[in-house]
């Protein structure tokens, strides 16, 4: 009969320390060369008003309804250029936009630009902890829907838009100066991934979702 035995991860690392003293060094072969991983240190739980996700209605999971979005931003070369992406739970349909900077006040702008070119209410907002989104109250005002926000550290509570911004590297590979992506290239690669069925949506594109959740309203 076979047993299963655990190692602990701090058994391995004294394992590879006992190497290393007897000129085996195998610590540079190690995810971040062995070397302790080291959180933001931006104070990002001090935006004021947070709401926190656990207090975001249950219905935003059941993905029965459209409105409920997640949003995040890309970062461009030498952190120069920025996007704005927001994704809808429900249709997985993504709006992205260039932003000035990654500044509060520039997704406030990218929000008065999805709200004129917008056609369906937006009901809850939901992103991570960045100091961009210190203007939550103003952007939950304009949008008339309710902001929340992930836990620290927790990006799969916003798995979908975590995803969506993957999607979107496969167009713009990190390194890509947003300032060099024109307006009408942001929109192509937008209605590619709106339009594209999906295996997780049956083969269905985000925009069919989208309208049978229309059509059904």
């Amino acid at each position: 009969m076979k047993h299963q035995r655990f190692i602990s991860e701090n058994t391995i690392y004294r394992y590879i320390s006992h190497l290393e003293i007897n000129g085996e060094p195998l610590r540079a072969q190690l995810p971040h060369r062995g070397k302790a991983y080291k959180r933001s240190g931006t104070v990002r739980s001090t935006i004021k008003n947070r709401v926190d996700i656990s207090e975001r209605p249950k219905i935003a999971d059941e993905k029965t309804e459209i409105g409920h979005v997640e949003i995040d931003t890309v970062v461009g070369k030498d952190h120069k250029s920025n996007l704005l992406t927001i994704v809808d739970k429900a249709s997985k349909v993504v709006t992205i936009r260039k932003i000035k900077n990654k500044s509060a006040d520039a997704v406030i702008k990218g929000f008065e630009d999805v709200y004129g070119s917008t056609f369906y209410d937006f009901k809850t907002i939901t992103a991570d902890n960045g100091t961009e989104f210190a203007g939550h109250e103003t952007i939950a005002e304009m949008m008339d829907a309710d902001f929340y926000f992930a836990k620290p550290y927790s990006s799969w509570e916003r798995g979908l838009n975590e995803h969506t911004n993957g999607l979107i590297r496969r167009f713009l590979p990190k390194g890509t100066d947003f300032n060099l992506v024109t307006e009408e290239e942001i929109a192509k690669i937008e209605h590619i991934l709106n339009t594209r069925g999906r295996a997780s949506l049956g083969y269905y594109s985000p925009y069919d979702i989208f309208m049978q959740h229309l059509n059904a309203a």
